[in-house]
């Protein structure tokens, strides 16, 4: 599978925009809509990898400040 590499703040935006329309579907109870289950999966990749790397960053502060 192809992969698209995105910038943190383009990641940002887009979980952002994933929050509005999971807030909207939610409002109009569209929770059954076939989109809003990969919203939320895709969602939560984007949150998994900013952990990863927030995890990575902070080990690399560790090592370079010891």
């Amino acid at each position: 599978m192809n992969k698209i590499e995105l910038t943190r703040e383009e990641a940002m935006l887009v979980m952002r925009l994933l929050n509005l329309f999971l807030s909207k579907a939610h409002a109009l109870n569209a929770r059954d809509n076939s989109d809003v289950a990969p919203a939320k999966a895709l969602k939560q990749n984007i949150f998994n990898q900013f952990m990863k790397l927030d995890e990575q960053e902070a080990e690399n502060d560790t090592e370079q400040s010891c």
